[in-house]
């Protein structure tokens, strides 16, 4: 991906912000993310915030770790993936 502000390439990154979740504030970890190295603007892509978004909704925890989220998602494709014995 480029970066829109000075056009060079971004790499891969993986961040930790504040965000508000339904009027409380929540910790997002291990969250990926693009990183210009020339002006440092950081891009979070609109699926990995959706996800972030839906997997708050089920963890309690004031602390979201994109990790967990993941594993989440693998497990329950796994489960869907037996159910119809795909």
């Amino acid at each position: 991906m480029k970066c829109k502000s000075c056009k060079m390439r971004m790499s891969d990154f993986f961040i930790t912000f504040d965000y508000e979740n339904n009027g409380i504030t929540k910790k997002a970890m291990n969250v990926p993310a693009y990183k210009c190295p020339s002006c440092n603007k950081v891009i979070v892509p609109d699926l990995i915030l959706g996800k972030l978004e839906a997997f708050a909704e089920w963890e309690k925890s004031n602390i979201i770790d994109y990790t967990k989220c993941e594993q989440m998602e693998a497990e329950i494709f796994t489960v869907v993936h037996n159910i119809l014995g795909i």
